[in-house]
């Protein structure tokens, strides 16, 4: 058994990573294709373009693994029940449960890895993906000697900050209109400063012009009189590279990252607190998408009758799909208050990996 198990774990995994690699390409070349005009007029190097491609891979790779895990469980078991080998190690006494063993835990390995990927690669790898956008291919959809402004920048800073810009001069590296919250521990405001605009210096600091401090209580009281400077540094540990990043997107955060806006918004918004709920419990549920796409399409894929394999191939194809819409249902209900932010993120896993556990114990 152990040697079948064997067999089955290496055609599965080589079919998934044949897969993974192929959409990667086909992703790339039809992104390429899709500016290659722009790329040739704009002159935009080869080195950018790699560059920002590599740094894209990771989410890529994350948005490509549940199709891949689908059409590999798909293309591996039909293959299997064309060669008459699934009826073999039944007639041999093997369960299907016993056949899918090796499948499930190469789809758990996965899962496991989706979520280190998108815990610990994808944020870096996203800023630095959208600063080389910024600064290298979206330069050419404006005059050489304009700025790229993003509007309405707000993220949650070191130390308990949260930074809000009005506008954000990307080539200059200018924050104006610039509101900084720090908050204590127990989330109570505690400092506020207000900046017309703030400068990163050559010397690696923001410097402020028109800048006004307000120190606060725990009860929200003024402290003392603000203290007004004409010009200051101001200490944050940002970057230029994190507000390019713009970190208030949920899918380019870390869980601890999202965990955190949970925690600063408990008290202040519960709207925005529940849909941060939503994404935060999706970024769980979200990498055994893999183990949900094996359970659900399986038993589709194990079809024996005859000339049935094909159109069971088909069938596990098209339910295994529907699971995305699914999906995107459960977690609209979430952010829209209907469902709990766990059951919201968490609905489709339980309703498809349901069904398929009751067809492959009819099976």
């Amino acid at each position: 058994m152990v040697i079948i198990e064997r067999y089955i774990f290496k055609g599965f995994i080589s079919t998934f990573l044949f897969c993974v690699f192929i959409l990667w390409i086909l992703f790339i070349i039809g992104d390429i294709f899709g500016f290659l005009d722009e790329i040739l007029r704009e002159r935009i190097p080869v080195a950018s373009l790699i560059a920002f491609y590599w740094n894209m891979t990771p989410f890529i790779l994350i948005q490509m693994i549940p199709v891949s895990t689908l059409i590999a469980c798909v293309y591996f078991l039909g293959n299997l029940n064309r060669h008459s080998e699934i009826t073999a190690l039944r007639a041999s006494g093997i369960g299907i449960w016993k056949i899918l063993r090796p499948m499930l835990a190469a789809a758990f390995i996965i899962s496991l890895a989706v979520f280190i990927t998108n815990d610990r690669f994808l944020p870096s790898a996203m800023r630095t993906a959208n600063r080389i956008r910024y600064e290298k291919l979206d330069v050419g959809k404006r005059d050489k000697d304009q700025s790229i402004k993003v509007r309405n920048v707000a993220i949650y800073g070191y130390g308990n900050r949260i930074i809000f810009a009005r506008e954000f001069d990307v080539q200059k590296n200018i924050l104006k209109d610039v509101i900084i919250h720090k908050h204590d521990p127990t989330n109570d405001l505690i400092l506020k400063i207000s900046a017309r605009e703030m400068r990163w210096t050559e010397g690696k600091k923001w410097h402020g012009t028109g800048v006004i401090l307000y120190r606060l209580n725990n009860k929200g009281e003024f402290m003392g009189d603000p203290v007004v400077s004409t010009e200051t540094d101001i200490s944050i540990a940002e970057t230029p590279t994190d507000f390019i990043n713009n970190q208030w997107k949920p899918e380019f955060m870390s869980y601890a990252q999202l965990k955190k806006y949970v925690d600063i918004f408990a008290t202040s918004s519960k709207r925005t607190e529940r849909r941060l709920l939503v994404d935060l419990n999706h970024k769980i549920a979200f990498p055994f998408t893999c183990l949900i796409t094996i359970l659900i399409s399986a038993p589709f894929a194990l079809s024996t009758k005859r000339g049935g394999a094909l159109m069971g191939m088909a069938k596990g194809i098209v339910v295994a799909l529907l699971y995305i819409p699914v999906m995107a249902i459960g977690l609209a209900l979430g952010k829209g208050g209907i469902l709990p932010p766990v059951i919201a993120a968490w609905l489709s896993n339980i309703l498809f990996g349901g069904l398929g556990i009751y067809f492959l114990n009819k099976y």
